[in-house]
């Protein structure tokens, strides 16, 4: 059973924020960024929606083609970054 603590749907929220961010500032895009983690354009496009169920493999490996940790994409965007964005 999943604690009450851990809001899921959140994580998925901060994992899409983080990932899309971090891509476009890297400048690459969708196809180089799947291309890179070996899955289609459209499982990355479900991870920047948050629509994915990502494995901690997959994760892992999107966190190494965007240069930071696991614990990076997970973590609520600072507000700056969230300003950036919209």
């Amino acid at each position: 059973m999943i604690s009450d603590d851990v809001n899921t749907q959140e994580i998925r929220a901060n994992i899409a924020f983080n990932v899309k961010y971090l891509r476009e500032i890297r400048g690459l895009s969708v196809i180089e960024a799947a291309t890179q983690l070996g899955v289609g354009r459209q499982y990355w496009y479900l991870i920047e929606k948050a629509d994915a169920n990502l494995t901690l493999d997959k994760l892992g490996g999107v966190a190494k083609i965007l240069g930071v940790s696991i614990e990076q994409l997970v973590r609520a965007p600072k507000p700056r970054d969230r300003d950036k964005s919209a």
